[in-house]
């Protein structure tokens, strides 16, 4: 009899450790941390600003870690190849919505937003459209930036020019650009301007403050838009423009497109978007403004072309609920609000900006001013195949600008060329 108690005894004892650890084991499971990778093309102080995201957003949520992986080089290519692969990060930024969908790269995120009642309408109408593709979201809109002049007042001051205004018109940038060129070379060569031969990208925005369009709004046609009477006027204004500029055929990215040049003083202005900011301001010895860029005629609206990206999920993530969360948090409010702060860019939520007092902010103020004329999309938004359509583009200015081709016989070449790409 004793001997049966104390077997029970044992039996009830460890049962209940097991029941114990058991309940151990389940409560560390529910508390256990999600980790979550994303991918990035940030470098140097732009993936410090990444991390300070990051940091905020783990603050917030401790039971999910989010590891930035670096691509700052073939980031594209990293992406494609790492889904070939089967092998991806959970999320990553991107830029080129159409090529990365059409590639099944990243997640729809139409069912979360819904789920989560997002609403969409906050964003700036121009950055969510970076976002959407044939009826999916795939993204919610990082910060951004528009195009806008800079100008070099001590360039001004030198050759007693004053300075651009907004409303100024193409007729006064070729003009203004005329007088600050002094025709020297060496070190006391002075320019109005630095020009691209080939720079697309930047002369989208003029081509639509012209009433113009690249390509039809399904991406298919290029004829009848990229050859129309809008874009040959923008074409010959800027082949003048270009002959008494500073001319280079290289650019880093677009993002510095004669920044250098800017900065010392051999040109008085450049057209780019807010990057150079925190290097010039730290300049002690340069002294320079913004303006909105140029149109056609007195009494027009720029239509100025901005650079974004969104953040994005990948369809073979692993962990897509914890991404989501995270997504949410630096695509939305929170990280609109630390952007600002940090002064890095202009976030896609324009009441984030109304209520930080960016607006107010030198310099970068004035890009939020700009911004509020946007109304376009870049043209590669419209699909996958723009890229490839748009090197027929970019032929045609450079033999524009440089060989002197009739802008009109050029563009007709280049829209029955981009056709035959874009519809095939």
């Amino acid at each position: 009899m004793k001997k049966m108690l104390y077997l029970m005894i044992c039996f009830i004892m460890i049962s209940g450790t097991l029941l114990y650890a058991g309940g151990q084991q389940e409560s560390e499971t529910a508390d256990s941390v999600t980790e979550i990778t994303f991918m990035t093309w940030n470098s140097g102080f732009h993936l410090e600003v990444d991390q300070k995201l990051a940091d905020a957003f783990m603050a917030e949520n401790p039971l999910i870690k989010v590891e930035l992986i670096s691509v700052p080089q073939g980031f594209d290519d990293k992406v494609l190849t790492s889904n070939a692969a089967g092998n991806t990060p959970d999320g990553l930024v991107i830029w080129n919505t159409p090529q990365f969908v059409e590639a099944g790269v990243v997640e729809d995120l139409t069912p979360y937003i819904e789920r989560d009642g997002l609403d969409m309408g906050e964003y700036h109408p121009v950055t969510k459209q970076w976002a959407e593709y044939k009826g999916g979201i795939y993204g919610l809109p990082k910060d951004y930036t528009p195009r806008a002049i800079y100008y070099n007042k001590n360039v001004f001051d030198e050759a007693g020019v004053a300075y651009p205004q907004d409303g100024w018109t193409f007729d006064d940038f070729t003009e203004i650009t005329k007088k600050l060129t002094n025709g020297k070379e060496g070190a006391d060569a002075r320019y109005g301007y630095v020009a691209i031969p080939g720079h697309t990208y930047a002369i989208q925005g003029y081509i639509w403050s012209n009433g113009g369009e690249l390509v039809s709004k399904d991406g298919k046609t290029a004829t009848g838009y990229i050859n129309s009477q809008a874009v040959v006027e923008v074409a010959e204004w800027y082949k003048e423009l270009f002959d008494m500029s500073m001319t280079t055929s290289t650019m880093d990215a677009y993002q510095n497109l004669g920044q250098d040049q800017f900065q010392t003083g051999i040109v008085g202005m450049m057209d780019n978007g807010s990057w150079p900011i925190d290097v010039f301001s730290k300049d002690t010895s340069l002294d320079f403004g913004i303006v909105a860029p140029p149109v056609p005629k007195a009494g027009m609206k720029p239509s100025p072309v901005i650079h974004s990206a969104t953040y994005s999920m990948f369809a073979k993530a692993k962990n897509k609920d914890a991404v989501w969360e995270y997504i949410k948090f630096v695509g939305g409010v929170e990280g609109g609000k630390i952007i600002e702060e940090l002064r890095y860019g202009i976030s896609a939520i324009p009441s984030v900006t109304e209520s930080s007092g960016l607006a107010d902010v030198p310099y970068i103020g004035d890009f939020y001013r700009v911004a509020a004329h946007a109304d376009h999309a870049p043209a590669f938004t419209t699909g996958p195949k723009w890229f490839e359509a748009d090197g027929e583009f970019k032929t045609a200015l450079e033999e524009i600008f440089l060989l002197d081709r009739d802008a009109t016989e050029a563009l007709n070449e280049a829209a029955r060329k981009m056709d035959a790409i874009l519809q095939n």
